[in-house]
């Protein structure tokens, strides 16, 4: 809908260059004419809002193990007028341990579930721990048994609000983790405060940090190879301080050197739940729902190079590292920090253009044949249409043949006026021949003053087209519509070629990404 702006303003502004520089001003039938197309673009713009209007909520699911909580929070927030979202089950791994049931029945939420011990234990093991083959496998059956369970709900995305067991459910739907650390805090490489459980404030405590802070994650798919809690960060708490219950930082060290085996009941880990609690009211129950709120709308993206973008209050996208929410709910982005590239060598303007016009055929975000289709129309009537009226005829003609709009009108660029001064020759030479006519070049040269003209209006062109005699106008369709039977097909296998040959191009790289990452990990 972005190019109905700028069509409508491009009018916009031929009506003011109109009015300033025409003493006449605007004759009746320009003024029709615009007018029908501005309550073209007013419908267009109507009916794309009404079909991606933000009060069709999106649908979640809640994967909850314990309290729950932060379901609570969530689905509070889903209950309110205008909520961007809606909670369409509640999922637990453990149905009779957890509160999944209680807070199904008060928000009046289905609940589903599949305990994981008792799956575990059906299948000969009595730990759910990743620490062999046989378990892992298990693990994976039993991933597949909950999303069976889940995509029965349609679900849009997935949240895990308290949710214990690695899964990889990220591979089926998009799914966002709260942690208990901040994970904008990297060494090596490596994220600080990564982790399971007690370990990331734990870990905290002992590094002397004077605030914690929750973290809200894009959950990436589980391999066992150091990846835990490694997706995009989305948003972060304000600071929350820490309390060390009493004890300094080489207390609680020494009773970490001095564990024995799990589960631990000693000072540091009284303190770490202490923490974590605090955390969780002033940091999980602060981001989390202000992340999911954003992410249903649609507020995050990644580029092509996997950086994360987010869109602010104006509507405008802006790289980030990470978004801090503020305890009223108020976003303040943490911006990528940019490396000093070296100046680059300046291009000439004919390459620029080029470069420009292969940057939005290749990255429109459409199917080769409806991108190529668009611009392959485009070209066919830069072919044969006359200069002053192309974008009124491709524009609307990309709605019926549903082609990209953009290279609908793009692809009139072939003639131009600084184009047509080599192309509309040759092509009424052409036509002249297929018509057997007599033209001179005294009229082709007219034909080109009248379609550059700056004085002439839109109608006027129109009637001294027509007055130039019908020999002339046949001729110059005839030659339009051969050069449009040579370019057209050309366009369009050329650009359906380039968009796919750059969308291969861009998954073997993406993949050798993967895969570098991956040795890494090893």
């Amino acid at each position: 809908m972005k190019y109905f702006k700028v069509f409508v303003n491009i009018r916009s502004y031929f009506l003011y260059w109109r009015l300033k520089n025409s003493a006449s001003g605007i004759t009746v039938k320009e003024w029709f004419v615009f007018l029908i197309f501005y309550i073209q673009d007013l419908v267009a713009v109507m009916v794309d809002r009404f079909y991606h209007a933000t009060d069709v909520p999106a649908k979640i699911a809640v994967c909850m193990s314990g309290s729950g909580s932060n379901a609570e929070v969530l689905l509070e927030q889903a209950m309110r007028t205008g909520s961007p979202y809606q909670v369409a089950v509640i999922f637990t791994d453990a149905p009779e341990s957890s509160r999944a049931i209680e807070i199904g029945e008060k928000f009046s939420v289905p609940v589903e579930s599949l305990d994981i011990r008792k799956f575990y234990a059906e299948h000969g093991e009595n730990d759910i721990k990743l620490d062999s083959d046989i378990r892992r496998k298990l693990r994976d059956m039993w991933s597949e048994k909950v999303w069976e369970i889940i995509a029965g709900y349609k679900c849009d995305f997935a949240v895990f609000a308290g949710f214990v067991p690695l899964t990889n459910l990220a591979e089926k739907l998009p799914c966002l983790n709260v942690h208990p650390g901040d994970l904008t805090v990297e060494k090596d490489g490596r994220r600080t405060y990564a982790g399971l459980h007690y370990k990331p404030v734990e870990q905290a405590i002992l590094d002397g940090c004077e605030n914690l802070r929750s973290s809200v994650i894009s959950v990436q798919s589980f391999t066992g190879k150091n990846d835990v809690d490694q997706g995009p960060i989305l948003g972060v708490s304000a600071p929350v301080s820490v309390e060390l219950c009493g004890h300094t930082v080489s207390e609680l060290q020494t009773v970490k050197d001095n564990r024995g085996k799990p589960p631990y009941k000693d000072i540091l880990r009284s303190c770490a739940e202490k923490n974590i609690e605090k955390l969780k009211i002033n940091g999980d129950h602060v981001v989390f729902p202000q992340v999911v709120k954003d992410f249903a709308l649609g507020n995050y993206r990644e580029d092509k190079d996997g950086i994360l973008e987010y869109r602010n209050s104006d509507g405008a996208w802006q790289k980030v590292k990470t978004v801090e929410f503020s305890a009223d709910g108020v976003p303040q982005v943490v911006t990528v920090e940019k490396p000093v590239a070296p100046a680059k060598k300046k291009r000439c303007r004919l390459y620029r253009f080029f470069k420009l016009m292969y940057t939005k055929i290749v990255r429109e975000n459409a199917t080769p044949n409806y991108i190529a289709s668009g611009w392959a129309l485009g070209m066919c009537v830069g072919c044969v249409i006359p200069i002053f009226c192309q974008l009124i005829i491709s524009v609307p003609l990309s709605f019926v043949f549903r082609c990209s709009k953009i290279g609908a009108a793009l692809g009139t660029f072939i003639t131009t006026p600084p184009t047509a001064i080599f192309i509309y020759p040759i092509q009424i030479w052409v036509g002249n021949k297929l018509i057997n006519g007599n033209i001179s070049s005294d009229s082709a040269r007219y034909l080109l003053e009248v379609f550059n003209s700056e004085t002439l209006s839109f109608s006027e062109k129109w009637a001294a087209f027509a007055d130039l005699g019908g020999e002339l106008v046949a001729a110059f369709f005839a030659g339009g519509i051969v050069w449009a039977a040579i370019m057209t097909p050309l366009t369009y296998f050329g650009v359906r070629y380039l968009v796919v040959r750059y969308r291969k191009l861009r998954q073997a790289m993406l993949e050798a990404k993967r895969k570098k990452k991956a040795v890494l990990n090893d």
